[in-house]
């Protein structure tokens, strides 16, 4: 690839949604980082996956995590957004959550969320692709946030 730069900036030209996904650690702490990698695998069995960067500081506790969490964020959570891209994926200070039965932490009033069981893992390029097993999930409606051309956008209404 000649120029990495535009590589990038032709594949922000793909809106997508924005999550944050949340595990906890071998040490019980959360974690939490900011992805708009996620997509649907399957609807039998329900499967979905996400992409973390090997770069990651929290690689290690999400290859290790049985259970994550992916957070669909709300227009209303853009703070959420960037408070979780920072680099260190333990900062749960003043953001709110519940650990759900199989302990991982989930955001309230998210527009929807999906609690999973790791299914595999796959080393691919600079990422780790990440399926998990949907095993509960939670619709509570209200407007995506969005990311297009490397900034956040809204639904018009």
């Amino acid at each position: 690839m000649d120029d990495l730069r535009i590589f990038r900036q032709c594949l922000g030209q793909f809106a997508t949604g924005v999550t944050v996904v949340t595990c906890r650690d071998q040490d019980e702490n959360a974690c939490g980082i900011t992805a708009n990698s996620f997509s649907s695998v399957s609807l039998d069995p329900p499967l979905l996956l996400w992409n973390i960067a090997k770069s990651s500081n929290s690689l290690q506790a999400y290859l290790d995590a049985e259970y994550f969490a992916i957070n669909l964020l709300t227009q209303e959570q853009r703070n959420i957004s960037a408070h979780f891209a920072q680099s260190d994926h333990r900062i749960f200070d003043g953001v709110e959550y519940s650990i759900s039965a199989d302990g991982a932490p989930i955001l309230p009033a998210t527009l929807a969320c999906f609690e999973c069981r790791t299914t595999d893992r796959h080393e691919c390029g600079d990422h780790y692709i990440i399926i998990g097993e949907v095993e509960k999930y939670r619709l509570n409606g209200g407007r995506p946030l969005l990311f297009f051309a490397g900034d956040y956008a809204a639904l018009k209404e």
